[in-house]
């Protein structure tokens, strides 16, 4: 059939506009592939941009670093580890994934969404690094025993407990790090692991797939700690000692105890053997900060409970070592049937006590040998009778026997003239020639320190009532100058100030969501001081070979640890929300590696949330190209502030956000 003439003369014409238009969509394309970058779809807050604060940071090269003060007993290397085929996948079957999936994108178990550092972090001062290069690798292999998704490095180092002498004293539960190789593996999550329930919720339900651990519900089932309903693990507030709720027990102990003062006088509690922390988590309805603490035992997971409950919490043990906390740190331990047998060993585990606990401080004991009768629990009250009035304890009151269980209350001595006043020198006062009290893998004492509270003013005043505290001038702590308290000033104005106008303005974190913090280099706890309006709580940890300033912060009112950033910390793993370091990456990687630092970070951070390191831009490069190995979405803010967020990444698994 012939074409008409009309449509001859069309033709080339829509031969033309067709290529014109193929030309085009393939000029569209080539822009859209080659152009890559979100500079042009995000944009970065102005705020981001701008200069610093004006106030300098604080001077912490006026106080002369010390050198290490405390070295680890010799340990055994860790298992070697390989990732097996489960682990290589995260463990995870297709429910895990998909919650894995939701948290990575933002999800929250509220329903609200996360920040995402990404979007906050195009344009600006920030500047894309590729990562290093690290073959990493999932914890397997770990011994018999030990949980790959649950592991503790210096806890769970099976090789090193099985060649111990002896397990008398508990050496079995206290630290024993593996030293070559260094831990360098990532911790799988657990099958189904989703978003922490927030707070103030999580104080009294979380998520059973976070913590799948049933022996405890089984093994306290009589005894309200933790009961199972679903999707969760219900937390009634019961306990052994808590007949009547934790909430009651609190009470009565002020109903008996007038002078305890919660919140006012008492503000630091060290709970020996918490179990799931109910006592330390309802104290804090009082304005009372909790140390609790208990040994990873038969009774699995307590600590571990009360981290995912958002309560303070840490893994530790009176073996044959002391507590990594200062001399007269606590205003009050409690020990509610906790299982130690204080007058072993010469008393060294009550010796410890009192080391830990303030001059007129109180020791809180509701325990079967102070109510029962039967003959080893008189044996155990009769020998506690004996110490307590040899290092000069004075029981304060006795309850009755009310629902089955009674209270005894000592106080410490508040001045010397007690010691110095016994017909027997047992146990004798310490010496100025004993062995160094730098409390970091130091063995008990077997004497008596003398308290420095010697004024009356100081014992009448000392510790100042809570809240003022927190910011009064310490006293009583060692190096205590006047250059020192202005460098304890200037360091309380700068993270006032900084807080207010960086962390809370600039940094593209979710801090509703954030409940459990850690200052990984605390100084004098001016970060935390900061953060106390709001409704969290910091972990507040000096490390070994920097001033030792961890008395100041138990001065104030708020609660820490030492540690060696070379080695784990006591913790499980997924239990801090937000990490903190500040100036400290320079002197941690002459003595240790940064891969084996972030392998550490990477352990504590729970998936979706933050780490934020304050350093020179040096090591902020240096530490951003770790984390970008690791699939962190990382932002650099002020060129002083690299702002990270973990994903659910795993060796073997897409990066966060993909499926």
């Amino acid at each position: 059939m012939a074409v008409p003439s009309s449509d001859r003369a069309r033709r080339p014409f829509l031969l033309s506009l067709s290529l014109f238009l193929f030309i085009s969509a393939i000029l569209v394309l080539l822009f859209l592939f080659l152009d890559p970058s979100p500079g042009s779809l995000a944009f970065l807050p102005s705020r981001l941009s701008g200069s610093a604060p004006s106030l300098p940071p604080p001077r912490q090269q006026d106080l002369t670093p010390t050198p290490t003060r405390g070295s680890p007993p010799h340990s055994q290397p860790a298992e070697a580890s390989q990732p097996t085929a489960a682990e290589a996948h995260g463990e995870s079957g297709s429910r895990g994934s998909d919650d894995n999936d939701r948290g990575a994108r933002g999800g929250e178990a509220d329903g609200k969404t996360g920040t995402s550092v990404a979007a906050a972090g195009a344009g600006g001062d920030d500047e894309e690094l590729p990562p290093v290069s690290v073959r990493w690798e999932t914890c397997s292999r770990l011994g018999r025993g030990v949980s790959s998704t649950d592991y503790i490095p210096c806890l769970d180092n099976v090789r090193a407990i099985k060649a111990l002498r002896s397990r008398r004293h508990m050496e079995h539960r206290e630290r024993h790090c593996p030293v070559a190789p260094r831990p360098r593996c990532l911790v799988p999550l657990p099958f189904g692991y989703r978003t922490p329930v927030p707070w103030p919720r999580s104080r009294d339900m979380i998520w059973y797939n976070n913590v799948p651990h049933p022996k405890l519900v089984e093994y306290k089932k009589d005894q309200n700690w933790v009961t199972r309903s679903g999707d969760y693990l219900v937390f009634p507030g019961g306990g052994t000692q808590f007949k009547d709720g934790v909430g009651r027990y609190i009470q009565f102990i002020e109903q008996i105890m007038p002078a305890i003062q919660w919140g006012m006088r008492t503000r630091t509690v060290l709970d020996v053997g918490c179990g799931v922390a109910s006592f330390g988590g309802y104290l804090l309805d009082r304005n009372v900060i909790t140390m609790s603490f208990a040994p990873k035992d038969e009774h699995e997971a307590q600590i571990q409970f009360a981290l995912e409950r958002g309560i303070p919490a840490f893994l530790a043990v009176i073996g044959t070592q002391k507590l990594p906390f200062p001399d007269n740190a606590f205003d009050v331990v409690h020990c509610a049937r906790c299982r130690v047998h204080w007058y072993a060993n010469g008393g060294k585990p009550l010796l410890e006590l009192n080391r830990v606990l303030r001059p007129g401080g109180y020791f809180i004991w509701s325990a079967t040998p102070v109510y029962r009768q039967e003959k080893r629990d008189q044996d155990d009250w009769n020998a506690m009778v004996t110490l307590t009035k040899s290092i000069c304890w004075r029981t304060v009151v006795k309850s009755q026997v009310v629902n089955g269980i009674a209270v005894v209350i000592y106080q410490k001595p508040a001045s010397n003239s007690c010691y110095s006043e016994r017909k027997a020198n047992e146990p004798p006062l310490c010496s100025k020639t004993d062995v160094s009290r730098f409390p970091w893998y130091a063995p008990l004492d077997s004497c008596i320190f003398a308290t420095a509270v010697s004024s009356s003013y100081e014992r009448n005043n000392w510790p100042v009532p809570w809240p003022e505290r927190l910011n009064v001038r310490y006293a009583s702590a060692p190096g205590d100058s006047a250059s020192n308290k202005e460098v304890f000033e200037a360091d309380t104005k700068y993270w006032k100030q900084v807080v207010s106008e960086v962390y809370f303005s600039d940094f593209p974190l979710n801090w509703s969501s954030i409940r459990n913090i850690m200052d990984m280099n605390a100084g004098f706890g001016g970060f935390a001081a900061a953060l106390i309006d709001q409704p969290l709580w910091v972990m507040n940890v000096i490390p070994i070979d920097q001033p030792d300033t961890l008395p100041v912060i138990f001065n104030r009112g708020l609660i820490g640890a030492y540690h060696d950033w070379c080695e784990s910390f006591n913790t499980y793993p997924r239990t801090y929300d937000l990490l903190h370091m500040s100036n400290l990456v320079g002197s941690l990687t002459n003595r240790c590696d940064i891969i084996e630092v972030a392998a550490e970070i990477d352990r504590i951070l729970r998936p979706g949330r933050w780490f934020v390191l304050k350093d020179t831009i040096e090591m902020i490069k240096k530490m951003r190209a770790v984390l970008k190995s690791l699939h962190y979405e990382t932002v650099v803010v002020k060129q002083q502030f690299l702002v990270a967020r973990k994903g659910f990444w795993r060796p073997g698994k897409p990066a966060s956000g993909s499926r």
